[in-house]
C-alpha cells in the first residue's frame, strides 16, 4: 500500500493536470471519491490521464475514456445523472491503479 505521502504526491501531481475549480470564487477541493465527470470535460481527464500513465509508469492499455464519457451531470430537474452505462472516474481509482502499476477498472 502506498505511504501517506506518495499518495498526496500521486493526487497532487495529478491535480496540477487538470483545471482549477471554483464556486463563488471559491476553490473547490475534489475528494479522492468525487465522480471527476462532474467537474471536468473529457478533453482534461484525457491530457490528465495520458500524463498520468506517463509520469507513475503505469500501462494504460485497459483504460478507455469512452467508458466514462459523455457524461450527464445531475442538474435541478435530474437530481441522479442518466449514465446506465458510464462508470464514475475518481481520484481513487487513479491511486489505486498508479500503485498497481496498470488500470484495474475496464
Amino acid at each position: 500500500m502506498a505511504s501517506s505521502n506518495t499518495r498526496d504526491i500521486t493526487v497532487s501531481c495529478i491535480k496540477s493536470e487538470l483545471p482549477l475549480v471554483t464556486s463563488l470564487l471559491r476553490k473547490i477541493d475534489i475528494e479522492q471519491d468525487a465522480t471527476l465527470q462532474d467537474y471536468f470535460e473529457a478533453d482534461d481527464i484525457a491530457s490528465m490521464s495520458e500524463k498520468f500513465f506517463a509520469a507513475f509508469s503505469v500501462n494504460s492499455a485497459r483504460f478507455a475514456l469512452d467508458n466514462y464519457y459523455p457524461w450527464n451531470s445531475p442538474s435541478l430537474l435530474s437530481p441522479s445523472p442518466r449514465n446506465p452505462d458510464k462508470k464514475p472516474l475518481t481520484l481513487s481509482m487513479y491511486l489505486a491503479s498508479a500503485r498497481a502499476g496498470e488500470w484495474l477498472f475496464y
